[in-house]
């Protein structure tokens, strides 16, 4: 029989005490570190937490700015704030304030979010600048059966209403969107998307008269220029821009009727406008005729359409690339009908338009496109907004038939500069994003 002593039972109890010590110690180390990586887990989450509610404040802020654009007029607050807003267990302010320096015709904001959950706090500021149809190289409300083909190449933001439809190899140089969920594409076909394409977009509807009415026609009898209804039913308006050489400033005169139905027609004496004298908007009550070479900012209207008799060109550019980079000169033609390429003698060889184009009752065209010898190229720099796709030739296997060979090109300079008072989308697109560790004192 085995039997322990007392000195025997000590040496055993000794090390088993020790080793229930050190599991012991082990244990609540563990129990510590479990401890400190939960709160850091907590504090991750507080964190993760604050950082999206900053951002519900900064899509809050955009969402109000959007809404104000959207009314007739527009309305372009200086300064606006939401406070302590509630959300999902946590809260957020937001700070809007324009830019001082901002370009009247494209509005900057600073947009700065705190949003905050529990240990959590997060800032974030943000630009946004408010978006006119001259940001846009192509856009059209309808779509129908015009398509994209190989050969055509768009180097600035096209968008529609309608169904996108291609049919060959077309390149687009800057981000294509459709409010329609698909585009139609022909079997074969190798579109080229250098910025990427948005399908179901929120559609972006056109003006209307009345909105014109309250914003260009309003500014334009405002500090502007104003030509009103003319006597008989051939008047029209036409305006030189920077007549016999006289850059800075354009000229209009008036073709009407003297008396009464049997009397003849007779042009006005010239009128002339110096572009700084008046906020850059003039809108005519009578169809436009309009050529020439522009120097400085320049927004034409008409309630019915406008026609391009000549080349329309910016005094900042150059014959074989258009406007310059950094060019200042920028042309808006806006219609409540059509923007018509005339038929006449100095477009029968070739036009150059610079210049951005609304058609709101229809189409950028080219007039009688249909017959006649072949017109040369229609070079433009710049881009259109129309209800519709208008045609400026015909083309069989061969080449051009009748019209004009297209060479159009988006103005960049269009992209931080619009035409004055130029009609807007509604929406604001972002210009700067970043997470700040405080707001501004």
């Amino acid at each position: 029989m085995l039997r322990l002593t007392g000195n025997q039972s000590g040496s055993s109890l000794i090390p088993i005490m020790g080793i229930t010590v050190a599991v012991l110690l082990v244990g609540g180390a563990i129990f510590s570190l479990g401890v400190s990586e939960s709160d850091v887990v907590d504090q991750s989450v507080d964190t993760t937490r604050s950082f999206w509610l900053a951002e519900a404040g900064i899509e809050r802020g955009r969402g109000w700015l959007e809404a104000l654009s959207d009314l007739t007029p527009p309305v372009y607050p200086a300064s606006g704030e939401f406070l302590e807003q509630p959300l999902g267990g946590g809260n957020y302010d937001v700070s809007i304030t324009i830019f001082d320096d901002t370009n009247p015709w494209l509005v900057e904001y600073e947009i700065i979010s705190t949003g905050a959950y529990e240990e959590g706090v997060s800032h974030i500021r943000a630009i946004y600048r408010n978006e006119t149809f001259a940001q846009y190289m192509y856009f059209a409300d309808e779509m129908e059966e015009i398509w994209f083909i190989t050969g055509d190449r768009l180097d600035g933001r096209v968008h529609t209403n309608g169904y996108i439809h291609i049919n060959g190899d077309p390149w687009f140089g800057m981000k294509v969107s459709t409010a329609e969920d698909e585009m139609i594409i022909a079997g074969g076909s190798n579109p080229t998307f250098e910025g990427g394409y948005e399908l179901g977009v929120e559609e972006i509807p056109l003006p209307v008269s009345s909105d014109l009415a309250t914003t260009v026609q309003a500014q334009a009898a405002s500090d502007g220029t104003y030509g009103g209804s003319l006597n008989g039913s051939s008047a029209k308006y036409e305006v030189i821009i920077g007549r016999d050489g006289w850059l800075g400033g354009f000229s209009y005169r008036s073709y009407e009727r003297s008396g009464g139905w049997w009397s003849p027609y007779e042009w006005s004496d010239w009128t002339d406008v110096y572009i700084e004298d008046t906020n850059g908007v003039a809108w005519f009550d009578e169809p436009v005729h309009v050529s020439g070479e522009l120097d400085g900012e320049l927004t034409i209207g008409s309630s019915v359409d406008i026609y391009i008799d000549d080349d329309i060109t910016y005094e900042d550019s150059t014959e074989e690339d258009g406007p310059n980079p950094g060019c200042d000169d920028v042309l808006g033609l806006v219609s409540e009908g059509d923007v018509i390429v005339a038929r006449t003698a100095a477009n029968e060889d070739d036009v150059v338009i610079h210049a951005h184009m609304l058609a709101l009752d229809e189409s950028f065209m080219a007039e009688e496109y249909w017959e006649g010898p072949p017109r040369g190229t229609l070079t433009m720099y710049g881009g259109f907004a129309q209800q519709r796709q208008g045609a400026v030739g015909q083309f069989n296997s061969s080449g051009i038939v009748h019209g004009y060979q297209k060479d159009y090109h988006y103005d960049i300079n269009l992209l931080g500069h619009s035409p004055p008072g130029y009609p807007g989308t509604g929406k604001y697109h972002l210009i700067q994003w970043e997470e700040i560790s405080a707001p501004p004192a």
